[in-house]
């Protein structure tokens, strides 16, 4: 397997740095399962982000709506990139494609409303 391992009193060592050693051309992506989401809910920690991509609107069962979701974890670094390649690749597509954009509701017109908007702390894509 070729990590190093060395015996002292009974016990193995493993390095783990040579455990996970590869080339990049051995690098293969196995993506084992995928869906289909059309909202992200994205909360921040001051550890992690984590965003949940759920299929909504949802099935109706045992009469409660289940939506199905899945959660996925990463650091703020990670997430910086991600939003980065995201942000990249649809102004990308938009501009020679012409795909439909996404306009923020603070720069759609204003209509008089009775209302209460009040600021949250986490934000849903």
């Amino acid at each position: 397997m070729g990590e190093e391992k060395k015996e002292k009193d009974g016990a193995t060592v493993i390095d783990l740095r040579e455990l996970y050693k590869f080339e990049p051309g051995e690098l293969q992506p196995d993506i084992t399962h995928s869906s289909y989401s059309n909202l992200a809910y994205v909360q921040v920690t001051h550890r992690d982000v984590f965003i949940d991509f759920l299929e909504m609107p949802g099935i109706r069962r045992d009469n409660k709506m289940r939506v199905n979701g899945t959660r996925v974890y990463m650091s703020h670094a990670a997430a910086q990139k991600l939003a980065e390649a995201l942000s990249g690749v649809l102004e990308m597509v938009h501009r020679e494609e012409g795909m439909e954009k996404y306009v923020p509701e603070s720069l759609k017109e204003t209509t008089l409303s009775t209302k209460i908007k009040r600021k949250q702390e986490d934000r849903t894509i």
